[in-house]
Parts: C-alpha cells; sequence; structure tokens
C-alpha cells in the first residue's frame, strides 16, 4: 500500500508535532520516558487533546485533498522501558489500535491514510555515541517490531535514528518481517546523519545491508530544517530521500533539545524552503517535527505538487 501510494501521488503529507504540542498544554502531563503513549489510556481530557491534534492533522488532509502519513505514539515503547515503567506489554497494540480508529472515523471522504507504527533509537536521538551496533540493535528492537507488525501497523518508520549503525540493525530486523518501512534520521546543519555520515552514503549503506528485494521504501530526516539539505547537496543527490519532517526552527537540533519555548521561524519561509526541497529532490511526503503544527501542514497542503 505504501509503494502504491508514493507512485500514486505527487505530494503526501505526513504529521506535524504531537508531543510537542501537548507538552505545552495546560493540564496534560507527559509520561517521563513513553512521553505521549499513556495518554491512550486517559485521562479522558488528556486522551482527547491528542485525539484532537490528529483528527486537526485528518481534517487539513481532507480538505486540500492530499493522502496522509501517520504514526501512532510508540516511539519509545520498546520492552525495555515499558518495563521499567511498568506498563502493560499490549500498548503498543493498543497504541496502533488507537490512531487506526482515529483514521477510520475520519474515513468519509478522506483522502488515503496509511497508519505506521514509529520505532524509536534504544538511546539519545541526538547522541549517536550512544546508540548501539547493528547486531544489538536487532535483538533489542526484535519484540517491538513484532508488536507493531502483529498490532495492524500497515508500515514501519525508525524514526529519530542519529547513527547508520543502528538504522542498519533495524532494517536487517524490519526487513525480515516482509512489512514495508522507511528508515528516518536526524540530521545536523551540514545535512549528515549525526554519526558524522553523508545523507546519501547513509542511505547506501542501509540498502546494503539488506536483502535487494526487501530494502527500504525510502528514506526520510526528521529533527532538521529544510534549509539545511539545500544547502548541503545539489538536485539528483538524494534519490532515495522520500521524505522529510522538519523542524520549525532552523536552529541546530541539539541547541533546541530542551528547550522550555517553541522555537519556530516564520512559516511563510519554512514552507517556502520545504517547496524547495519537494521541488529539487522530489522529496514527496512532508511534515513537520519540533516547533511545528497545524498552521505548518496548512501551509504545506497547499504547496503545488512536484509535476
Amino acid at each position: 500500500m505504501l509503494e502504491e501510494l508514493l507512485k500514486e501521488s505527487g505530494m503526501v503529507l505526513a504529521e506535524c508535532a504531537v508531543a510537542e504540542r501537548l507538552r505545552r498544554m495546560p493540564g496534560v502531563e507527559l509520561h517521563p520516558t513513553l512521553f505521549n503513549a499513556p495518554l491512550i489510556y486517559g485521562p479522558e481530557s488528556s486522551r482527547e487533546a491528542m485525539a484532537g491534534i490528529y483528527r486537526g492533522y485528518l481534517e487539513i488532509a481532507r480538505a486540500a485533498g492530499r493522502p496522509m502519513l501517520l504514526a501512532a505514539p510508540t516511539w519509545r515503547l520498546d520492552a525495555e522501558r515499558l518495563a521499567a515503567a511498568g506498563m502493560p506489554p499490549s500498548m503498543v497494540v493498543d497504541a496502533v489500535a488507537f490512531l487506526r480508529a482515529l483514521r477510520d472515523e475520519a474515513a468519509l471522504g478522506q483522502p488515503p491514510v496509511l497508519v505506521g507504527g514509529l520505532v524509536g533509537p534504544r538511546g539519545d536521538c541526538y547522541r549517536p555515541d550512544h546508540a548501539p551496533g547493528t547486531a544489538e540493535a536487532e535483538r533489542f528492537h526484535e519484540w517491538q517490531v513484532g508488536q507493531l507488525v502483529d498490532g495492524g501497523a500497515e508500515f514501519l518508520l525508525a524514526q529519530t535514528m542519529p547513527s547508520v549503525a543502528e538504522a542498519a540493525g533495524i532494517a536487517r530486523l524490519i526487513s525480515g518481517t516482509g512489512k514495508p518501512f522507511i528508515i528516518s534520521f536526524c540530521t545536523g546543519p551540514d545535512g549528515w546523519v549525526l554519526d558524522g555520515t553523508p545523507l546519501p552514503e547513509a542511505m547506501e549503506r542501509i540498502d546494503a545491508a539488506v536483502p535487494a528485494g526487501n530494502r527500504p521504501v525510502g528514506y526520510f530526516v526528521n529533527c532538521t530544517h529544510p534549509r539545511f539539505l539545500l544547502s548541503a547537496y545539489q538536485e539528483g543527490g538524494l534519490g532515495r530521500l522520500i521524505g522529510i519532517q522538519a523542524n520549525g526552527s532552523s536552529r541546530d537540533v541539539r541547541q533546541l533539545d530542551g528547550s522550555a519555548a517553541t522555537m519556530a521561524d516564520p512559516i511563510a519561509s519554512w514552507s517556502e524552503a520545504m517547496a524547495e526541497v519537494h521541488r529539487r529532490f522530489g522529496v514527496a511526503v512532508l511534515g513537520g517535527c519540533c516547533g511545528t503544527g497545524a498552521d505548518h501542514l496548512a501551509a504545506l497542503a497547499a504547496l503545488p505538487s512536484r509535476a
């Protein structure tokens, strides 16, 4: 389904920030390690606040006639963190079901929407030196990947990857399931993965690490700004890059981490840079990360699709 959607659509929307928006809402408390995932169980006001963010994104896609990729809030729901938090293992499957229900509730008149499952890095997404090696990553992420596949995720997205080695382990693991998947790297102002690997090389290394018939559908970057890619690469140099979920701010992501206030550049200049990434590199999937929200997604939805 994912491959077909990308082939048939000139532009696909992805969600903008969810957890970061919830963090700044009065009365909403995120879990210290699992972030917004436990809100699928309540309290009711917080659950509805999260559902409202997703519904708002779905409505923007519907109004613009754009297909969409949404990812369930499973970013930190690995076996280790769930056990440490005393949370039920079923939370992974329940989080996918939560988002699928919201998608299905909005189905009338809605362009195609796929619901995926998020896999986050084992360590800090801004500290590649804390990332596991390839074999260790396969072992660590195996349980969660199995839960997402069994729980009905329509694709898998390994997001905020700071290290090519860990991403390769996840890619090898998911490729064995037959489930379509995407690898998304954290990249810095130089346009390189945070472990110091140029983005084209990182994509080539992951492709080489898995069987040719089970490679990622493509690659994303996230927690970055579109102008970083525009400064670092020429047209044609990012052929396997299919998506960007960009920060609203052009500051280095490591300067934004833990900021008490939302940092964002003007939406008009941000969306202009996103449009240029779409045109120059043929990046079909456009969405947001930290410092973005409904207004950012609406600006993306209004952009002309690349011919």
